[in-house]
């Protein structure tokens, strides 16, 4: 063999040797390429699924947060309902809520039974299982303490509107709005917090080792395989493409409410712990305004959820353009709403942000061919003190926000110390009314009504009298915080109670006391019972119908078309209880009342009856409802005679008869007896009394 063939038989070797080796090593990087490849997908479809399932745990935990808040608006509405239909609907809303709640609870601990949800293999981590069992947490425990706490409430509630609430009913509702249904929410809420966080670590770490991966296969690429490249290239930037998309919308998801896009509750926590300190730091004023849509409500239940909706975002977009860009704009739940006002400056830079927004809502909105007219009220609190803290901040807000609705709606109020003071006061007073009742620790007090002709007692009124450690509460203080409270009730029938039966009592021992007069007020006229407990309570102690009359005042007669207080008033009319109409005067009674089909005595108010020698006026208004009366054929009587003057002068303009301190003060019963028996032995003109 020639040296020059030898010389191309090596050169063929070394080829063939070169394109094995050169074979041999693209097939190896192939196979890296396509096992890197193949590896990236899968891990980045399962971080993909993994993802959709946590998204799908994130949803299904706030939605069991909404739930336990709808189970105790359900609740409340179903506990306040005056009206049988309405009961109904909240008692099936809350039937419902519940037993949707308790479904996403299974599906939560067992997973999805269909196969299409991404929840339908579920594997809970075991920081997230040991929220269902162990403390802190013990999901299992509010789960089941909601579901007995409503099944029980349930139970108890009654179906009929008219029928008393059981004591056992009132508790479990208190256990449900006091604690139960928001340690529910609250257990949710840290529920969902970790499957975001566990959500988040997996995704950087899968970040992380994709872009490993991505190195290496790019090395490879570039040494041995272009032909690959290009399309694995595509795929993992499609895949990591949408793991952060998913990512970002998780992230947006926790900070911000999905129907306004505002930022959430969430966000407004760890903001507000930062925004203080920044202010502190820096010496600058921050501004809460609470929002709260007026008569929102309304517009659900006439025009349906989706007009709400279109209420909802349009006031967050009005909101948003009210303030500038460094403000933070938050909607809470439901119709509330919280601006933050950073570096302020002055209250009244924040009260006349305040009235910008206000306006702003209040312009005309339309849906679906209707116009709209939303209104909303704030209460504005600012930051000024170092030592103040956010809980305090948002209070103020709260209190001013419940002064400006107090106002009428629709405006802002500036918090002020007063307003604390004032609420704390009233609250004071409240609690202090309520263990009254309990305790049945209001007391009846008797004025005589006499004849100016003869002398004689022809009534008695029974006076509501409250001692609170040794101090008289006035009338005038403590009974419009129990109307304001929806105490009346209560109170009226304790009271009604002990002056029916002392009047009783003096019935049966032969005490002639003319007529008992009751005062009552609307909210006791609406109680559906009213007529059935008072004739009960008649029945039941012995005393006569025709002893009793009920004392209403005018803005009452008025009502009473639009209220079914008419046919109660009728039907005890009917029944030998005679009425009589209260501060004759100083209201807005329509003549058309004034009749004796409806009204048995008209009484004059006190303030006409002052001093009436000194004053022309009040005499001729005096003399024309004594008039009046006697033409329509209606008794009369004058309140708050004092002195000898008064009484003379009101005989001689023809009074019939008087109530007040000139013959009597108000007496306990045991002294009321004593001074009945004394005029019953041995009537006496009517004079004046002496100090």
């Amino acid at each position: 063999m020639s040296a020059s063939a030898q010389a191309s038989t090596e050169h063929e070797k070394l080829a063939d040797g070169l394109m094995h080796k050169t074979r041999a090593s693209y097939v190896a990087a192939l196979i890296l390429i396509a096992s890197l490849a193949t590896a990236s997908f899968f891990m980045l479809n399962s971080v993909i699924s993994a993802n959709t399932q946590k998204t799908a745990l994130i949803e299904l935990g706030a939605r069991q947060q909404m739930l336990s808040q709808r189970i105790l608006l359900s609740a409340t509405e179903a506990h306040t309902a005056d009206a049988q239909w309405l009961r109904t609907q909240a008692r099936q809303n809350l039937k419902a809520a519940l037993e949707s709640f308790l479904a996403n609870e299974r599906i939560l601990r067992n997973g999805s039974p269909d196969a299409r949800s991404p929840l339908h293999r579920l594997e809970l981590s075991e920081d997230a299982t040991k929220l269902f069992t162990e403390v802190p947490g013990q999901i299992d425990a509010s789960t089941r303490i909601l579901e007995h706490t409503v099944n029980s409430y349930l139970k108890l509630l009654p179906d009929s509107v008219s029928a008393d609430m059981p004591a056992d009913a009132i508790a479990h509702f208190a256990a449900l709005r006091l604690y139960v249904a928001e340690k529910a929410r609250r257990e949710y809420e840290t529920l969902t917090r970790l499957f975001t966080s566990e959500a988040a670590e997996k995704g950087a770490a899968v970040e992380k080792l994709h872009l490993t991966v991505f190195v290496l296969t790019l090395l490879l690429l570039v040494a041995e395989a272009v032909l690959i490249f290009r399309p694995l290239v595509r795929r993992v930037v499609s895949c990591t493409s949408e793991l952060l998309r998913a990512r970002d919308q998780m992230n947006f998801a926790a900070n911000h409410d999905a129907l306004t896009g505002l930022y959430n509750r969430a966000f407004l926590n760890d903001y507000m712990d930062t925004a203080l300190a920044t202010a502190r730091r820096k010496g600058e004023a921050i501004a809460v305004i609470h929002l709260d849509l007026d008569h929102f409500k309304t517009v659900n239940d006439t025009l349906g959820h989706a007009a709400g909706d279109a209420v909802l975002i349009e006031t967050a977009r009005r909101l948003v353009a009210s303030v500038r860009e460094s403000d933070v704009c938050v909607r809470l739940g439901g119709d509330e709403f919280t601006v933050i006002l950073t570096d302020v400056g002055t209250e009244a830079a924040a009260v006349e942000v305040a009235a910008r927004i206000t306006a702003s809502i209040k312009q005309p909105l339309e849906f679906a061919g209707a116009s709209l007219k939303p209104s909303a009220s704030a209460g504005v609190a600012l930051f000024h003190d170092a030592t103040a803290t956010m809980d305090e901040l948002f209070v103020n807000a709260d209190l001013a926000l419940y002064r400006a609705k107090a106002d009428g709606r629709g405006g802002y109020q500036l918090f002020a110390t007063t307003l604390r003071d004032k609420f704390e006061e009233k609250a004071n007073l409240e609690r202090e009314l309520r263990e009254a009742i309990a305790t049945e620790a209001f007391a009846v007090h008797f004025q005589p009504q006499v004849s100016l002709q003869t002398g004689k007692v022809i009534g008695v009124e029974a006076l509501v009298r409250w001692e609170v450690m040794g101090r008289n509460v006035s009338p005038g203080e403590f009974l419009p915080a129990a109307e304001k409270a929806g105490l009346m009730p209560a109170i009226g029938r304790s009271i009604f109670a002990k002056a029916i039966r002392t009047a009783a009592g003096w019935h049966r021992m032969g005490l002639d006391f003319g007529r008992l007069s009751l005062n009552v007020s609307a909210q006791e006229l609406h109680e559906a019972d009213f007529a059935n407990h008072l004739l009960g309570l008649l029945k039941a102690e012995g005393l006569p119908n025709r002893l009793v009359a009920l004392e209403i005042v005018e803005s009452v007669m008025l009502d009473d078309e639009n209220s079914g207080i008419g046919l109660t008033l009728k039907r005890l009319r009917k029944a030998g209880i005679r009425m009589e109409l209260d501060d004759f005067g100083t209201g807005y009674a329509s003549l058309s009342h004034i009749s004796a089909n409806e009204v048995d005595r008209l009484k004059i108010d006190r303030r006409f009856i002052r001093d009436i020698h000194k004053n022309p006026a009040n005499s001729k208004i005096v003399k024309a409802i004594i008039e009046l009366a006697r033409g329509l054929g209606i008794s009369i009587i004058a309140e708050g005679a004092e002195t000898e003057r008064e009484l003379s002068f009101l005989r001689e303009l023809g009074c019939p008869a008087v109530q007040g301190y000139g013959i009597a003060f108000p007496m306990p019963d045991a002294q009321a007896e004593a001074w009945l028996a004394m005029r019953n032995a041995s009537p006496q003109p009517v004079v004046a009394r002496t100090a």
